[in-house]
């Protein structure tokens, strides 16, 4: 595992205090943010192409810009639906073009030098320009010639859309926000007692094929989704665009500024999958610097450093050598036990040898 280089922190480093964020930071994989095309400033996850986990094939279909983010499927989902409303076999369906593609995000404007969003995919021209192209002496003109036109030069960028998850550029510049999240407001407007600054904070992004966007989380939330993100990919396991942009979008709704605030994931409405995803992320960053060394001298152990679920205390043995004893007696006896019952003979071992001593004896048997 390659850490992180300062390159790959965020612009103000982990603040004066806050040794965790520290600690997450330096073990973030340098090599795995790469894969993701990470940057701090732009917080902006790509689902690669080409990596042997969380890689998104292109779409086969000629002219589809998507990706294929289910595995099972052979094309993306837009062209799979288009293909059971047809009466073509998979592979011939497979040659024919798509004609026309409503994928989100952005383009860039046609005219040369132009930093804006054209208005639309099938436009190719900005806002600006398309107001431009219209004026008289210019409207007869052909986009090509239009394109090249001595009066037609490129407009500077209006910045970004001001929705703290959206990384999209201004449409306009009366308008502080993106095209999309332009609609949004209008239709958001109308529900009573609406409040635009709260709005502008949770809001969702603009989902993309292969973009997730972590905008708008805070710099220990987004700093530990990447850290679970790597280590689920570790595992060989897959994490679909479809699953992560909901839950990055509902973290950001819930204002949760840590992973440890999700107590009980399931109550906020999340679906099975993310809920596993966040318990699996929450034991991850638990285990971050943890060693069964530094585990062992403790009086409650967490038996996931030992690659067990749940905790055992050593609370019921009151004499504190005994305790000491008992400790080193279950690091050394733990290795000969690996099925799943080794906790709760444990467990049972300890409060033994607590009632030995004449302390209360639990309920039930003890171990044989």
């Amino acid at each position: 595992m390659k850490t992180a280089s300062a390159a790959a922190l965020p612009p103000s480093g982990a603040p004066a205090g806050d040794e965790r964020l520290g600690e997450i930071l330096r073990a973030l994989d340098e090599d795995f943010l790469a894969v993701l095309g990470w940057d701090w400033d732009r917080r902006v996850i790509t689902w690669s192409r080409q990596h042997p986990v969380i890689g998104l094939p292109n779409c086969p279909v000629p002219g589809c810009p998507l990706a294929i983010t289910v595995s099972t499927r052979p094309m993306c989902g837009g062209c799979m639906e288009r293909w059971r409303g047809s009466s073509l076999p998979l592979e011939e369906f497979r040659l024919l073009p798509k004609r026309t593609s409503r994928g989100t995000g952005e383009a860039p404007c046609a005219v040369e030098g132009c930093e804006r969003p054209r208005d639309s995919v099938a436009g190719r021209l900005c806002m600006a320009h398309r107001t431009q192209h219209s004026a008289a002496g210019l409207n007869v003109l052909r986009l090509e010639e239009f394109l090249v036109h001595p009066r037609v030069s490129g407009y500077a960028s209006l910045g970004t859309c001001e929705v703290a998850a959206c990384y999209l550029d201004r449409a306009g510049r009366q308008d502080p926000y993106c095209k999309a999240h332009l609609h949004r407001l209008y239709r958001a407007r109308i529900e009573p007692g609406f409040d635009e600054a709260l709005w502008r904070r949770t809001d969702k992004s603009i989902s993309t094929t292969r973009e997730a966007s972590l905008r708008g989380l805070p710099d220990r939330l987004v700093a530990e989704l990447l850290y679970g993100l790597w280590a689920r990919t570790q595992e060989g396991k897959k994490s679909r665009p479809e699953c992560l942009r909901p839950l990055y979008d509902r973290l950001r709704a819930l204002q949760v500024q840590a992973l440890e605030e999700m107590t009980d994931p399931a109550a906020h409405g999340l679906s099975r999958e993310q809920v596993t995803m966040i318990r699996a992320w929450q034991r991850a960053l638990r285990l971050l610097n943890m060693t069964p060394e530094a585990e062992r001298v403790k009086d409650v152990w967490d038996m996931a450093v030992f690659g067990y679920t749940g905790r055992i205390s050593f609370a019921p043995v009151l004499q504190e050598p005994l305790r000491e004893a008992m400790k080193i007696w279950v690091y050394d006896d733990l290795p000969r036990r690996r099925n799943k019952n080794a906790v709760q003979y444990t467990r049972a071992v300890i409060a033994a040898g607590g009632h030995a001593l004449g302390e209360p004896a639990p309920a039930g048997r003890g171990p044989r």
